[in-house]
């Protein structure tokens, strides 16, 4: 019985005594969920080839940050290549590649404003904040730094996603995610901490229209649930773009999981103790997702979309 049935069934106080303590906090994440009505401006939109590839979940060590990512899925390959930026004297110096659950937040906000807005200019500063602040994340400190850093990052990063078509032929689409540096002032620098910083940046014309072309629909909630695991962000991006579309059952096994989700691992046992519990968390948020595990990895089914094919354009207005 999973845990959606059984918050159903008995109310979320008593599924919480009925599941082992470790997977208590899956009871609260599935509640939550299930608690949240979905609008159209709860919707999140991000490019089909970050559902099927990823960045790194941590900061790869030693020089192995400032060489290029890949990562594998299938017929989708990714190539985050690092960049290089000035300093405030003018010497140039490499920045590493982006990784973690704030760089995807990031990422997502931007795809997220190109679509609603139909326009590759995104607004940061205080609407970044904003956001970052509905997402349980404050703009200040540690967290201020991190969204600072993984800013530069992208900023500075090159991407090319290559795939293997139907027909066997090969194709690519290399790009910057943005025209420009996403600035960021030092915390304490210029007294705009508050407000994160005041600037737009323009998404590459290369990633827009591969964006607008491809968008996958995610509910922010399910973000904002996920948004401190990047492997669990990671799932529920892959689920709502791979469920939708299947004709019929789908097996995936536990080798071609690990290539995709954690090559960085050095056994499918360990790989697959941490994918359990995130894939349950990913789920917790996806409540018609309809996944099951096997001996030898996970069968996927035809599901209905992460969010309603159809919402309410904005929420009712209450006159006090």
């Amino acid at each position: 019985m999973n845990v959606h049935t059984l918050i159903t069934l008995h109310g979320k106080d008593a599924a919480r005594e009925m599941v082992p303590e470790k997977e208590r906090h899956l009871i609260d994440l599935a509640a939550e969920a299930m608690s949240c009505e979905v609008f159209a401006d709860d919707i999140g939109y991000l490019y089909s080839g970050w559902c099927m590839t990823a960045l790194p979940h941590r900061r790869p060590p030693g020089e192995r940050e400032f060489q290029p990512w890949i990562r594998e899925n299938g017929r989708f390959r990714l190539i985050v290549e690092p960049g290089y930026a000035y300093s405030p004297k003018f010497e140039t110096f490499q920045v590493g590649i982006p990784f973690g659950s704030r760089a995807r937040l990031i990422l997502f906000y931007l795809q997220t404003e190109a679509i609603r807005n139909q326009s590759a200019e995104v607004e940061l500063g205080p609407c970044l904040g904003k956001w970052l602040s509905r997402m349980g994340i404050p703009d200040c400190g540690l967290n201020y730094q991190s969204v600072r850093e993984q800013c530069r990052r992208l900023s500075a990063c090159h991407l090319t996603i290559g795939w293997l078509a139907d027909d066997g032929t090969v194709g690519f689409e290399r790009a910057n995610i943005v025209n420009k540096f996403m600035f960021v002032p030092s915390v304490g620098g210029d007294g705009r901490q508050g407000s994160l910083w005041n600037e737009t940046v323009r998404l590459s014309p290369e990633f827009f229209q591969s964006l607008v072309a491809h968008p996958v629909p995610v509910a922010e909630q399910g973000v904002k649930l996920l948004c401190n695991s990047s492997l669990s962000l990671d799932l529920y991006v892959w689920l709502a773009y791979r469920l939708r579309v299947l004709s019929k059952p789908t097996s995936v096994s536990w080798a071609a999981l690990r290539q995709q989700f954690g090559p960085e691992y050095a056994t499918i046992r360990s790989f697959k103790s941490r994918f359990v519990l995130n894939l349950k968390e990913a789920l917790c948020v996806y409540p018609d997702a309809r996944v099951e595990e096997s001996q030898s990895g996970i069968v996927l089914h035809p599901s209905p979309p992460a969010v309603p094919e159809r919402v309410p354009l904005k929420r009712l207005q209450v006159i006090r």
